[in-house]
């Protein structure tokens, strides 16, 4: 019998058994509305152990998300898409979102109400950029994961959106979730 990755029997089997050149990663779909980055922040929480290193990335995470909701046409009834991914050192994280306009700016006064989400990215973030045009795009940062730091936590359930799950089963938007 083959069990595929990320089943409970498959974990049970390798578990401990992570080869140091492998990475881990997660991805999850969220709704473009702001009540969404709660479960974002949630979701990490539950991924990734209490360390100042999991601090940084929700920190960025949520930051990069609410740009997604808020700047781009996720926020207009769409959908972002948040993909974690830890190897060795470094964790990623990909927020890739429905377009806009125009791309990220940096805002030029730090005492304004807003445009200072990619402030704080870049200065958690060991690098970050963009890809993408105004049809998508996908924002990412590198945040620096301490060797002593603990490793992320298996997969929890699949849990969430009981009619998506239901129709998509076990797709790759969900992996993680």
């Amino acid at each position: 019998m083959v069990h595929v990755r990320g089943s409970a029997h498959y974990n049970a089997l390798h578990a401990g058994t992570r080869r140091p050149d492998t990475c881990v990663r997660r991805q999850r779909l969220f709704r473009g509305r702001e009540s969404e980055l709660r479960h974002l922040r949630r979701w990490l929480t539950g991924l990734f152990p209490d360390c100042p290193e999991r601090d940084d990335l929700i920190s960025v995470a949520v930051e990069l998300g609410t740009n997604a909701v808020q700047h781009t046409a996720s926020g207009d009834g769409g959908w972002f898409t948040v993909e974690v991914t830890h190897k060795t050192a470094v964790v990623r994280v990909d927020v890739t979102d429905e377009g806009g306009p125009s791309g990220p700016q940096i805002g030029g006064d730090p005492m304004s109400d807003s445009g200072r989400g990619l402030v704080i990215v870049r200065a958690l973030a060991e690098t970050c950029g963009v890809r993408g045009d105004r049809r998508g795009r996908t924002v990412w940062a590198e945040i620096a994961w301490s060797p002593a730091a603990p490793e992320p936590v298996a997969a929890p359930a699949l849990t969430g959106y009981p009619a998506l799950r239901a129709r998509l089963g076990s797709a790759a938007a969900f992996r993680g979730a």
